[in-house]
This record gives C-alpha cells, sequence and structure tokens, in this order.
C-alpha cells in the first residue's frame, strides 16, 4: 500500500515539474515565435529603415555619445554633424564620410557643403543629387556661402568658385562680399538632443529584433539562457515521455 501510494506521489510531483515547466517553455517558444515572424516579414514592415531609441537599450548595445558635433543653418533650417551621421534639419541621419563645412540657400534648394562633395536638398528636406569630383567638384572645399547677387560660392584650394543653375562648377574671381556660411555654437541642451538623435541611428529594430531572438543582446547571458532553455526542453521531452508511459500502463491495467 505505501509502495503504491510513493509511486502516485513521485508521478504526480514528476506531473507538477512538468507543468510548470512547460509554463515557462511556452513562454519562451511564443518569444522566439513572435521575433521569428517579425524577422519573415522585415522588408514589409521596413525593420531595416526604423531605429532603436530607448537609452536603455542602446546603453546595453554600448552605442556611445558622438566625439565631434557641427551645426550651421540657412534660412532658419539646421545642418548638423555627429561624427559621420548628417542631420538635415529633422530628418533621419544620413551617412557621410567627409566633413561638413557649411551650408547655402539655392533658391528654394540648399546647397550643403562636405569638404569632398555638395549635397543638393529640395524644400522637402530630401537629397536629390550629390555632386562628386565626377562632376567637377573640387576637393579640400573649406567654406560655402553666397554672393550679392545669391549665388552659391566655393572656396577650394585657394580658387573661388560658384555653382551655376545647371549645377555644374565654374572657377571665378575672388571678391570680398561674400557671406560665408560659418560653423554656430551648441548649448548644452541642443548638443545633448544631437547627441540622441545620433545615438537613436545607430541600431535598426531589425538587428534588434535578430539580437534578441537569437539571445546575442544578452551577451554571454544569453547563450547561458538559451543552453538552459534547451536542456528544459530536454527535460520536458523526457518527462512528457515517462508521463505518456506511465499514464497509458494505469489504463491498460485498469482493462
Amino acid at each position: 500500500m505505501n509502495q503504491r501510494r510513493n509511486k502516485r506521489n513521485k508521478a504526480k510531483s514528476l506531473y507538477i515539474w512538468h507543468r510548470y515547466t512547460g509554463l515557462f517553455a511556452a513562454l519562451f517558444v511564443i518569444f522566439i515565435t513572435v521575433s521569428g515572424i517579425l524577422l519573415n516579414h522585415t522588408d514589409g514592415l521596413s525593420l531595416k529603415n526604423h531605429h532603436l531609441n530607448v537609452d536603455i537599450l542602446l546603453d546595453q548595445y554600448q552605442v556611445q555619445q558622438p566625439t565631434s558635433i557641427r551645426l550651421f543653418s540657412s534660412q532658419g533650417h539646421p545642418i548638423s554633424q555627429a561624427d559621420d551621421l548628417l542631420f538635415i534639419n529633422a530628418n533621419k541621419g544620413l551617412a557621410v564620410g567627409g566633413t561638413l563645412v557649411g551650408v547655402a540657400p539655392l533658391n528654394d534648394w540648399l546647397v550643403i557643403a562636405l569638404n569632398d562633395r555638395l549635397l543638393i536638398v529640395n524644400s522637402d528636406f530630401q537629397l536629390i543629387e550629390t555632386l562628386d569630383a565626377d562632376d567637377g567638384v573640387p576637393d579640400n572645399i573649406v567654406k560655402i556661402g553666397t554672393d550679392q547677387t545669391a549665388r552659391v560660392m566655393l572656396f577650394s584650394n585657394q580658387q573661388p568658385y560658384h555653382l551655376t543653375t545647371d549645377l555644374s562648377l565654374r572657377q571665378t574671381q575672388q571678391h570680398a562680399d561674400i557671406r560665408w556660411s560659418k560653423a554656430e555654437p551648441t548649448s548644452a541642451a541642443l548638443t545633448a538632443e544631437i547627441g540622441h538623435r545620433y545615438r537613436a541611428n545607430i541600431i535598426t529594430l531589425e538587428q534588434f529584433v535578430l539580437d534578441i531572438h537569437s539571445g546575442r543582446f544578452f551577451g554571454n547571458y544569453g547563450t547561458l539562457f538559451f543552453d538552459i532553455v534547451g536542456f528544459i526542453l530536454l527535460f520536458l521531452s523526457f518527462t512528457g515521455i515517462i508521463i505518456w508511459f506511465k499514464q497509458r500502463t494505469k489504463q491498460l491495467d485498469d482493462k
């Protein structure tokens, strides 16, 4: 009698362990399934085009503040650069390799000068044209501005240039009545805002979902956690088989 009761208690204990462990595993499977579905539809959900902007999560990625910030403006529209990201008005960051040297108006457009190219931006602050060495843009541009006739002027290698209406550059004579674009100081609040925008343009949502799906987001702890979950799934498989056999044997005995 006691032996039968002990077997029943062991079976009940095994069933309880199996049930609560299965609940934990079910939550994990739901998590993996949802993140997997998101990754399967990354293009449709535009996960590559959206970025992570939660400071706590960015700290987990160890995304640092930019080391350098430059700010210019034209007609009240700010153009800033934080390290290799260029921010045109309120738009998301644009990866650039050069250094921002200034901005000048061209009718309803803006001409943004980097040290080795020109970016043409329309009235909606969308990039519509890039002019570089293949288009006759000189290297080592040091400043950009406008003259009294509103022509866009550049200065490079001790030589002034003006940008024509057909977006070509012509050498011109140097004169003093040019209003050069100048870097503006940034307050502590503005520096913090630009720094946050910079950090919020580093990690895409696709990368974030992939990292939590694989466990890489949690570092070494993530790898250990996934190993533990693997053992839990093995435990559920074995205990499930044992419980099934016990119930099957009981059913046969009852017959």
